[in-house]
Order: C-alpha cells, then sequence, then structure tokens
C-alpha cells in the first residue's frame, strides 16, 4: 500500500494509504487524467471538508475518459479521504508513469474506507468485484455511483479553443500569459495541489491573506491574494471563487495548449475580488521580474 505524500502542503495523515489495481491495457492519455481529477477536486472542495457524500462519478466534455468513479461502504464517505486518494492516486500515476485503468482502495488506520475508480464504468466495476473476491480485508460490499450521481464538467467540447476571459458560477476569470513555458504537468500538479489544500477551509469564508501552493520540486507555484486594499462588503474573496478559477484555469490552459507563467484576475458578480498567478522557475529564483500580484 502507498502512504501519504509529502510533496503537496496539505497535512495528509500517516495512517491514510491506497492499495492501487492496474487494468491490464495500453495506457491512455495522461491529459484525461489529470483534467479529470482536477473536475472531482473542484466538486469535492465546494462541500465540507469532513463532511460526508454518496458514490459519484466525475468526467468532463473534453475528456470523457477517464471517468473518476467515487465508491463508498454503506451511503457515503468523508470528502477528505477523496482529497487525500485523488492527491495520492494522481501522484503515484506520475512517479511510475503508468496511465492505465486503474482502482485505488482507500485504508485510514488499516480499514477500508472507499475507493476511486479511473477509467470505463464497466472495467473498474468489473475489477473491484476481483478485488473483493481475492482478498478484500472487509466482508462490507462497496457501493457505486448511480447515474444520478455524475458530475459532467459543462467545459468546452473537445478542441475547442478558449478565450479570456471565462466564467463559471458566478466567478469571471481573465488570464494574461506571459513569459516561461512551464509545462502541462507542473502547471496541473500546480492546479491539484492548490485545490487540495483549499479543499480544507469552508469555501464560503474570506481568505485572510495570500495563500501559495507548490507541488514538490515541479517548477510551478501558484499565488493568489484579495484586491487590495481589501473589500469590506459583499462579494469578498472567497475560497469557492478561488477554487472556480482553478478550474477555469484548466480550461484556459487546455483549450489553447498555453502552458506558459500566467496572471489572473478574478470577479464575482462582476466584481473585482480577487489577484492570481501561476509562476516558473526562473521567476520564483531569479532577480528583476516583479509581477508577482502587483495590480
Amino acid at each position: 500500500m502507498l502512504p501519504r505524500t509529502n510533496l503537496s502542503q496539505i497535512p495528509i495523515p500517516y495512517e491514510f494509504k491506497i492499495q492501487p489495481t492496474f487494468i491490464s491495457m495500453p495506457a491512455q492519455a495522461k491529459e484525461g487524467f489529470f483534467y479529470n481529477t482536477i473536475v472531482a477536486l473542484t466538486e469535492v472542495a465546494l462541500g465540507d471538508y469532513t463532511e460526508a457524500m454518496p458514490a459519484r462519478s466525475f468526467s468532463s466534455r473534453r475528456f470523457p475518459q477517464p471517468v473518476i468513479q467515487l465508491f463508498t461502504y454503506g451511503t457515503d464517505i468523508q470528502r477528505k479521504y477523496v482529497v487525500w486518494g485523488l492527491l495520492i492516486s494522481i501522484t503515484n500515476m506520475l512517479h511510475i508513469s503508468d496511465w492505465r485503468y486503474s482502482v485505488a482502495v482507500l485504508f485510514y488506520m488499516g480499514v477500508e474506507v472507499g475507493a476511486i475508480g479511473f477509467g470505463r464504468p464497466e472495467s473498474v466495476t468489473a475489477l473491484l468485484h476481483r478485488h473483493e473476491r481475492n482478498g478484500a480485508t472487509t466482508t462490507r460490499k462497496l457501493i457505486g455511483p448511480k447515474p444520478q450521481n455524475r458530475t459532467t464538467d459543462h467545459g468546452p467540447e473537445p478542441n475547442t479553443v478558449n478565450t479570456t476571459p471565462l466564467t463559471a458560477n458566478g466567478v469571471t476569470v481573465s488570464f494574461s500569459p506571459f513569459g516561461d513555458d512551464v509545462g502541462s504537468i507542473p502547471m496541473f500538479m500546480a492546479i491539484i495541489s492548490a485545490l487540495s489544500e483549499a479543499a480544507v477551509h469552508p469555501a464560503a469564508t474570506p481568505l485572510q491573506g495570500p495563500f501559495t501552493s507548490k507541488f514538490g520540486t515541479f517548477p510551478c507555484l501558484f499565488v493568489s491574494r484579495p484586491v487590495m486594499p481589501p473589500r469590506r462588503t459583499p462579494p469578498v474573496y472567497e475560497w469557492r471563487h478561488l477554487i472556480s478559477a482553478l478550474q477555469q484555469t484548466v480550461e484556459f490552459v487546455v483549450g489553447g495548449s498555453d502552458y506558459r507563467e500566467l496572471t489572473m484576475s478574478i470577479r464575482a458578480d462582476g466584481i473585482l475580488v480577487g489577484l492570481a498567478s501561476f509562476f516558473g522557475e526562473e521567476t520564483i529564483l531569479g532577480p528583476g521580474r516583479n509581477t508577482l500580484l502587483d495590480s
């Protein structure tokens, strides 16, 4: 079993582990794994971190596969287990460079608490049935998502090039790419790391100051803060606005195949509430550049 990862700033307990099993098949396009993981994390992060959620599935119009499926024991699973499971699963796939469909069984303190599938529903379900027959550590039966419990993002169709600004959930984001190409995987992992950390906070509470996120040694840093001086009347910059902006970021960079550094202006109900940027290694370490949330 794989233990927690230390590559993100999110505190994952040592007692939480996953047991991944991969389906014998050709490797799939890794972009779909990253993109749909971000779709799933966005949905999960908008709820209370410690509350329970039912079995459900997640996919996108841009990448119909792999469908990310959440399986539970009984009626539900705590959202924090889902956040931890998604983060460790995508980190493991990246580490071993294995982009086949798979199932990750989730354990907390040695007890199975659920499972996450990456792939076609019928393939994932068959793999889980084999797991239950061949050595599952519990006699409880995993419950899979029902058709009505499927989230498909309403983003663009495949091969659609996005323009700026983008709007979703009442949040409008304007993007301004600049500087160096940081690469798709560092950008994806910075978004996944930031979403995992944002999920800890109640979605409708304001950010109290700057927020930064970086995944391990990858050369991509995400920085965000409320406008200055801080707004004292609604709308103010809340975690749900940041979460929506991160989801729109992956739509923007994938739609344009543009993984350069970028700055972002974030508006809620048409009012500027927050600023954000993604920076590459030279901007983080080098002298001279000063675009870090100056506007």
